[in-house]
């Protein structure tokens, strides 16, 4: 997650070999062909939207949230709508919701059952109370992702956002699967975690690697490193060549956290 202002402008350090050290994804192996993994993630678009109050006016934007979310429920909404709250790194402040496990087709279908007073309603209620926002498509890579999509959201989420450098989707992905591979066999590493990417509605190729929190206590390292598990599985030099091409296809990195914010999330009555 992220707000209106351009993810991943952090300058790549030594703060990736700390970043991804929350990584629990499993996932298929290499290799996966498009079809397939388009296949799998066929149901894994996400809609989310980034949108920071005006100065002073943030009380005001969550009752305006609440009162747009009454609307959907007056429209007998189908559809989960959570609610995030950023709370470290530039884009603390800013409010992020977003609906997940939906065809690319539902979107239309969305639109034309509510899309057009969704809009006016959001408009008159919630558009007073922020100074600037955007919204773009995600589908969660259910094939990079150890957790499942559509989990019960967290109390906290660690959010890591990685800018690429164009034309190194493949080999990123690929090294992200080795290392998801080795550390996804760890009896006592966290599993819930997920890959997000950008499909539309900003810039391209970005991956957001999110990991389930509790409490900020979990956000202590673990006993291990991802890169020392991989070391352990595969050994150094394999290893390094593959954290080789993950910091050579990252052009910025970005991590900031974020609290689920119940209070302004909708969800449908049953």
């Amino acid at each position: 997650m992220q707000s209106g202002k351009k993810a991943g402008r952090a300058i790549l350090c030594l703060a990736m070999f700390y970043a991804v050290s929350g990584w629990a994804q499993g996932g298929a192996a290499s290799g996966t062909s498009t079809a397939a993994i388009n296949a799998q993630n066929a149901n894994n678009v996400c809609r989310i939207f980034f949108q920071t109050p005006k100065p002073g006016m943030t009380q005001a934007f969550e009752t305006a949230r609440k009162k747009h979310n009454l609307f959907h429920g007056s429209q007998k909404d189908t559809w989960t709508w959570s609610t995030f709250e950023i709370q470290t790194g530039n884009n603390a402040g800013t409010y992020v919701t977003s609906t997940c496990g939906h065809s690319w087709k539902d979107f239309d279908d969305w639109d034309k059952k509510m899309g057009k007073a969704d809009a006016a309603d959001a408009g008159a209620s919630i558009g007073q109370t922020v100074q600037g926002g955007r919204n773009g498509f995600y589908i969660y890579r259910a094939d990079m992702s150890l957790g499942p999509a559509n989990q019960t959201p967290p109390p906290l989420t660690s959010v890591t956002v990685y800018s690429l450098r164009p034309g190194t989707v493949p080999d990123f992905v690929d090294a992200i699967k080795k290392v998801t591979d080795a550390i996804s066999k760890q009896p006592d590493w966290p599993k819930t975690s997920g890959w997000l990417q950008l499909a539309n509605g900003g810039d391209v190729p970005t991956f957001v690697l999110l990991n389930n929190r509790q409490s900020w206590a979990e956000f202590a390292p673990l006993a291990k490193t991802p890169q020392e598990v991989l070391t352990e599985t595969i050994g150094k030099e394999a290893a390094d060549a593959v954290y080789k091409t993950i910091r050579e296809s990252t052009e910025h990195l970005y991590t900031e956290a974020a609290t689920y914010r119940s209070d302004l999330s909708y969800t449908p009555a049953k």
